[in-house]
């Protein structure tokens, strides 16, 4: 009996044991089905319904004493739903039934909502994080987050305005609402561009496979404000030319580099599909050419701007077979400035007998697209038999391509050259300038730098061969540092703004620093009685200081973020555009010079664009606007700068107004004249 009972004992603990194990493994279950959502929720809410519904409706059926089955389960249903159904029962059993149903109800009501209301705010803040798979098609993504995406998406705005339900998806690790916030108050009006915002990892192939890659038109990778950043472009690239779930790549890259040095292993890493853009390197050409050609800065601001007149590719098919000549003429309102060959090849001013071939595309400045339409009468202006209403007088083709040579080829002259500061970009800009000028030749640079100076001392002067070094020691900042260097004997004096990094919260004090210089360079001049002789540009980091030193006399001002942001936009749009910019930011090919026009028209006439055009070819350079000096300093008339005049536009030219050309190696004007009686403290290297 006692082993009986002792055995009996034994046996309840185990069978609460697997009762207890049945318990947690239905529970377990249960909150891996109430884990699924709504998915879980509503086939479960409508059995649990459907058989309340059924067992009261037999309930009702029998005790009510309904006429059928159907109206029994009508009354159920209906109180199930309303709980003011059951207000006129009448009788203890029929109101404890319908209260049974009218409670039933209402907790599957209640549990519905809730659940709705738990999956709706969980889709919300699912939105927020921005996780979220898109669906475009022909969009233009963003990877990566810099100072630059406003402007880069404000330009694309503007180039979007012709097409159809655009939209730019935007993908970084910076947290959804934030950089919503941030975009959402710098850009007002997005007009017809649906802009998406998603959080993520660019180097994520997961977090890429939700952007709609393979329908993408471009994308666009800024270096972000990390360390390393050209580590991680690297690594982005890679993820997108890896993913699996790419067939092909149908759209072209656009990819923002920090150093020259990792250039080579991300065109090993990118291969065809893209296009590299080193910023640092196209601003120091941009500074370089500026300091010498007063208002460049302002022309290919304008060109790379898509709310004015830009550069265009197009296949003409009217024009196959004619000369380069012919193509020059037969628009009204277009500046055809080049060729791309069949085979990519881009060549700016091409000989004039150059014939075009069915592949070929010509290379135009235009308003838009579409505006590139062929004048009505092109055909008898290419063979000489219009001359023109408002032009005196037509130069003849022959006369142009036969012409005895009537070059202004420029000589490199020996030159002096003052850099204010310094920032990653100012050793490019000291090699840029030893392209121009002539054996002998100064560069002068301010710093209070010791670790600059040792730069200059050991590694820049071996990179020079034109060009001998001084280096000052003061302040950009300080006016007594700035008048010991006797300003008036420089032929160019370059500022820059003096930081290394351009975070946003050093923006602000690296501007505030130009601009004081600015002001100390202006009471300079003010207070001197020497004439201002040199050319002064001056780089900024934020547009909007831009518009305070309107009245300081610098010749340009260089937005650099602002620049390379128009740049990126113009390559995504299209990526042929930087083998135009490489030609015409190159030293030894065809540039862009602001001549004087008394070199080709005579002063005080008025003259036709076309006749204007052809006198230009006469010294195998190509017009392609003008400047008139009187506007230089109002905004509201791009500084007097227009591109891509219509050709029947009478100008009348007056002493100082410039033409806007392309040529190779030209002398835009005599040499600059500069005082020579300086007395300075400079150290040589």
């Amino acid at each position: 009996m006692q082993i009986t009972s002792t055995n009996g004992n034994r046996s309840c603990p185990n069978n609460n044991k697997s009762l207890k194990y049945i318990c947690s493994y239905i529970k377990y279950k249960f909150d891996n089905l109430f884990a699924h959502g709504l998915i879980f929720f509503i086939p479960l809410l409508t059995i649990i319904s459907v058989f309340i519904i059924l067992i009261f409706s037999i309930i009702y059926y029998y005790t009510e004493g309904t006429d059928n089955y159907e109206d029994a389960l009508w009354q159920t249903f209906t109180r199930i739903l309303d709980p003011c159904a059951a207000a006129e029962e009448e009788g203890l059993k029929r109101r404890i039934i319908s209260g049974i149903v009218i409670l039933c109800g209402l907790v599957l009501v209640a549990i519905l909502i809730g659940a709705i209301v738990t999956f709706m705010d969980e889709k919300l803040n699912e939105l927020k994080k921005g996780h979220t798979t898109v669906i475009e098609k022909n969009h233009t993504i963003i990877l990566g987050w810099s100072p630059k995406i406003c402007d880069i998406i404000n330009e694309l705005i503007i180039a979007n305005e012709s097409q159809r339900n655009p939209s730019i998806v935007i993908l970084t690790s910076k947290n959804r609402s934030e950089i919503q916030y941030i975009i959402q108050n710098k850009i007002n009006d997005s007009k017809n561009t649906k802009i998406i915002y998603r959080n993520g990892d660019p180097t994520s192939i997961n977090d890429l496979n939700k952007l709609s890659l393979n329908q993408a038109r471009s994308i666009i990778i800024l270096a972000s404000e990390i360390n390393n950043p050209d580590v991680r472009i690297i690594k982005t690239i890679l993820a997108i030319r890896n993913n699996p779930r790419q067939n092909a790549i149908n759209f072209h890259i656009v990819a923002e580099l920090k150093e020259r040095i990792n250039l080579e292993a991300a065109r090993v890493a990118g291969g065809n599909e893209v296009l590299f853009v080193y910023a640092d390197e196209m601003i120091a050409r941009v500074i370089a050419q500026s300091c010498r050609q007063s208002g460049l800065n302002i022309i290919l601001t304008t060109l790379l701007s898509f709310q004015g007149d830009e550069i265009y590719f197009k296949h003409e098919n009217a024009l196959v077979g004619r000369t380069f000549y012919d193509a020059v003429f037969s628009y009204n309102k277009c500046s055809v400035i080049g060729l791309m060959l069949s085979d990519g090849t881009v060549k700016i001013i091409p000989p004039l007998n150059t014939i075009i071939n069915i592949d070929d595309q010509i290379i135009v400045i235009a308003e838009d697209d579409d505006k590139i339409i062929l004048s009505s009468n092109y055909l008898l202006r290419i063979n000489n038999q219009y001359s023109g209403s408002t032009s005196s007088s037509v130069t003849n083709h022959n006369t142009v391509l036969l012409a005895k040579s009537m070059t202004r080829e420029t000589t490199k002259r020996i030159e002096r050259t003052l850099i204010l500061g310094w920032n990653n970009k100012a050793p490019l800009i000291a090699k840029e300038l030893d392209t121009y000028v002539a054996r002998g030749s100064e560069l002068h640079i301010l710093t209070n730098s010791d670790k600059i100076t040792q730069f200059i001392n050991q590694q820049l002067v071996n990179e020079l061969t034109e060009q001998k070094l001084f280096v000052h020691s003061g302040s950009l900042t300080n006016k007594f540092d700035l008048e010991k260097l006797n300003l008036f004997s420089y032929h160019y004096i370059i500022l820059l703004a003096n930081e290394e990094s351009e975070q946003q919260n050093l923006i602000e004090e690296t501007d505030a620093e130009c601009l004081i210089c600015l002001l100390h360079l202006q009471n300079i001049i003010d207070r001197s009685n020497n004439e201002k002789t040199f050319n002064l540009v001056t780089e900024m980091y934020d547009i909007r200081n831009r518009q305070l030193v309107n009245t300081i006399s610098a010749d340009d001002f260089i937005v650099s973020p602002n620049l390379i942001s128009k740049y990126i936009s113009q390559l995504s749009e299209n990526k042929n555009i930087n083998k135009v910019y490489d030609v015409l930011l190159t030293a030894g090919g065809p540039e862009i010079y602001l001549c004087l026009a008394s070199m080709f028209v005579p002063l005080g006439t008025p003259i036709s664009y076309y006749q204007i055009l052809q006198e230009t070819l006469k010294y195998k350079c190509l017009a392609i606007g003008y400047r008139l000096m009187q506007y230089s300093h109002d905004k509201t008339r791009f500084f007097g700068i227009v591109l891509n005049p219509d050709k029947q536009e009478q100008i009348i030219f007056s002493q100082n107004d410039k033409i806007i050309i392309l040529a190779e190696n030209f002398m835009s004007s005599a040499p600059i004249v500069v005082h020579t009686n300086y007395k300075f403290q400079n150290n040589r290297f």
